[in-house]
């Protein structure tokens, strides 16, 4: 019998670079009426969270300037650059990862994009 594989046309990917985090087509599809966005981690889960936000309410000043990340959109792809956020990201990893990707699937209910660095998390021991 056979076992068929997942595809990855519409798996939602992240992928560490040494300044940047880049989003694959279908991840970047949640962020198109978004130009800035709010990082997260969550430590104990070794994850990663991103949460569009938008013009309104920034007009509104509801969320600090301090925590803004620019989303930059490209044809099938985001990218948001700041190397403290690849920094931490890569010592919850616990590796230097550059071109690494991680899955990621978006929370409809939070309207955050969360990514499993677990996944690509050294084993321990």
């Amino acid at each position: 019998m056979f076992k068929w594989m997942p595809g990855n046309t519409y798996a939602m990917q992240a992928t560490l670079y040494e300044n940047n985090i880049t989003l694959n087509n279908p991840a970047a599809a949640k962020f198109s009426d978004y130009r800035w966005c709010m990082i997260g981690f969550d430590e104990d889960n070794c994850q990663m969270a991103i949460k569009g936000i938008s013009h309104h309410d920034m007009e509104l000043n509801l969320v600090p300037k301090e925590n803004l990340n620019k989303v930059s959109i490209g044809k099938g792809y985001a990218r948001i650059s700041n190397k403290n956020m690849v920094n931490v990201a890569q010592r919850m990893v616990g590796r230097h990862c550059i071109g690494e990707k991680f899955p990621a699937h978006y929370d409809e209910k939070e309207k955050i994009l969360i990514i499993d660095l677990f996944e690509g998390k050294e084993a321990e021991g």
